[in-house]
């Protein structure tokens, strides 16, 4: 299998891995959310199942709290029709009013349920029945009809009534007890799919998260894979990258070599400084190259500042001349490296111009040079204390090949080269844009 397709099937599986864990990842979102949701009305379910229960056990604790305060009733009247004690008589009245409000609660917790309702109202008659016969035996007592009271009681009405009163008890508790095991196994049952929906619903998340760990692994190792293959390529790119740069390095210092050798064999002075200038700039390219590519195959920033700083003293050193005083006003400035060449023979040019024309062999000179950035733009200035241009010179008719280069240059920076005598000497400068992007 060809080294491209084996690229192109890993690129695949790590693509293929990244879109199973994203699957996987809005499974485990969707089932959380539904887990939430399911166990959400669950849970409101069940709350209202249990709420049903304990609404169903108060009910059966209203009636049977009926029954108890009547059978109390019954007991105080009796005490108090055989002693007429005040305390039999306080026992009675707290039974009564027991009993009247318990059954009135029991009317208002069967209000959901209309036949129980009904049950429960007539629970409520008969219980204001029973009461009304023990208040008339209260009534006929305190009036001095002790043996009419007693009448009353033996004559069976009473008793009567609290056997209709059981009666409808039962029939109430009854439904009542019914429904409450029907309740409790409702109950019981939401609970228990309750506890299944858990259950199903941990294996699921669990299995979600053990093919997200697998999906993740695979990733990994394809990542792992990508990576070592990057590394070994960049590698490869490297070594290839220094050869190429010792070998362009290599031919600058032979085409040099030669120039110079062309030049110092050459009788003829035109062609000798033809020759020299072309040297300079062949070792002007040189420099930059160096600077840019001389860190051990790896390619570095290009400062022009300290690239215009270090070429100026060098070609002011070449002059042999101590009469000439060099000032560098530079910023450090780092430049993209498609404006690395073109800056580098600029200078070239310019700085040998101004040593060449700007600097009479006759007198001391001082020479400018300025590097600086202003707002967008950078801008490099160099000053001579020669005669200036000549009267009438403009960039349009210039003749020079030293001019039309770095008018060449500069346009090729994007920027403008121009030119201006001062009061003593003339200053050359070119302004560009900060990046060619």
């Amino acid at each position: 299998m060809e080294e491209g397709e084996v690229e192109g099937l890993r690129g695949r599986d790590r693509q293929a891995a990244r879109e199973r864990a994203f699957r996987l990842l809005a499974a485990t979102v969707a089932a959380l959310l539904g887990a939430f949701a399911i166990l959400g009305g669950l849970l409101v379910w069940y709350d209202n199942a249990t709420g049903m229960v304990l609404h169903t056990r108060e009910v059966r604790e209203g009636i049977s709290d009926v029954h108890q305060a009547l059978s109390e009733a019954e007991a105080a009247h009796r005490l108090y029709l055989l002693t007429r004690t005040p305390v039999a008589l306080d026992q009675l009245n707290d039974a009564d009013q027991r009993a009247r409000r318990r059954v009135a609660e029991v009317e208002f917790l069967t209000r959901d349920n209309p036949s129980q309702q009904r049950g429960a109202q007539a629970l409520s008659d008969l219980t204001r029945q029973r009461l009304a016969l023990l208040e008339r035996g209260v009534g006929l007592a305190h009036e001095g009809r002790g043996e009419d009271a007693l009448a009353l009681v033996r004559g069976g009405q009473g008793t009567a009534v609290m056997r209709a009163v059981r009666a409808q008890i039962a029939v109430l508790d009854g439904v009542e007890a019914h429904l409450e095991a029907e309740r409790r196994a409702r109950a019981a049952t939401l609970r228990l799919v309750g506890a299944l929906a858990l259950l199903v619903f941990a294996v699921a998340l669990g299995w979600l998260f053990i093919k997200a760990l697998r999906d993740i692994n695979v990733d990994r190792e394809v990542e792992a894979e990508t990576a070592e293959r990057l590394r070994g390529l960049l590698q490869q790119r490297t070594l290839l990258l220094a050869e190429v740069n010792h070998r362009v390095k290599n031919s600058l210092q032979q085409i040099a070599s030669v120039v110079r050798m062309q030049s110092r064999t050459t009788d003829d002075p035109v062609v000798a400084s033809a020759l020299d200038k072309t040297l300079g700039r062949i070792v002007a390219v040189g420099r930059v190259h160096e600077q840019i590519y001389g860190n051990a195959g790896k390619v570095g920033d290009f400062d022009a500042g300290s690239y215009a700083a270090g070429l100026a003293r060098e070609l002011v050193d070449s002059m042999g001349r101590e009469d000439i005083t060099l000032e560098t006003d530079v910023e450090p400035l780092v430049l993209d490296m498609a404006q690395a060449a073109p800056l580098a023979l600029i200078l070239n040019e310019l700085i040998t111009n101004a040593l060449k024309y700007g600097c009479p062999p006759n007198r001391p000179c001082k020479l400018r040079i300025s590097l600086r950035t202003v707002g967008d733009h950078h801008q490099l200035s160099i000053s001579d204390e020669g005669d200036g241009v000549p009267a009438g010179f403009s960039m349009a008719s210039k003749t020079s090949l030293g001019m039309r280069v770095v008018d060449a240059l500069s346009r090729q920076l994007g920027g403008s080269l121009s030119v201006e005598n001062n009061a003593v000497g003339a200053t050359f400068q070119v302004e560009f844009p900060r990046s060619l992007a």
